[in-house]
């Protein structure tokens, strides 16, 4: 008997909405957790005041995050980065894709640039001691550069959606209509 190629096909449409699924997923948890530290644990600090807010950052922050914070965000920015120059270079790029990608490389930028300033006030912690003047402006300062990262983090993660959307939308191996193929600056 001869197979038909129709369930080949609607297989490997299933299998490329489950990967958008997983990835979708994962990056809806990464969003969610660039705005947990402003909506919800920030207010609960100001709450238990700049003292309790010291010792936790201390604790974690400057614990474990030491380490882990700069591992995962140079290396999503680099990751995203990568990709939008891999984009680049590609022969073939559609407009619907690069919006987003170079969009969330812009905004992955952004958020570098934010923690260049609240970085160096959660590394103080280590040496203002337990003033509770000097720890509310750390808190306030830290909390004012700490939202704007955030905004740029939560826009990063919906681009990043939008542009993983987008490239798997595009068929591998699919002419892309001139009207929707940006320019290369490779040549053929």
């Amino acid at each position: 008997m001869h197979r038909r190629k129709a369930p080949i096909m609607k297989t490997e449409k299933l299998l490329r909405i489950a990967v958008v699924l997983i990835v979708v997923g994962q990056l809806l948890g990464t969003l969610a957790d660039s705005l947990a530290r402003t909506l919800v644990e920030m207010p609960a600090w100001r709450h238990l005041g700049p003292e309790a807010w010291a010792a936790f950052s201390r604790s974690a922050d400057l614990g474990n995050g030491e380490i882990m914070y700069p591992l995962a965000g140079i290396g999503g920015t680099v990751l995203i980065l990568a990709a939008a120059i891999a984009f680049r270079l590609s022969p073939k790029r559609a407009a619907s894709v690069a919006i987003p990608l170079y969009g969330a490389a812009l905004m992955a930028i952004c958020v570098m640039l934010t923690t260049t300033q609240a970085a160096p006030i959660m590394l103080s912690l280590h040496r203002i001691g337990n003033d509770p003047a000097t720890l509310q402006q750390a808190f306030e300062s830290f909390y004012r550069w700490d939202s704007i990262r955030a905004v740029f983090g939560a826009l990063e993660g919906c681009a990043e959606i939008w542009a993983l959307v987008a490239l798997l939308s595009v068929t591998a191996g699919t002419h892309v209509p001139a009207h929707e193929n940006l320019r290369s600056p490779v040549k053929s």
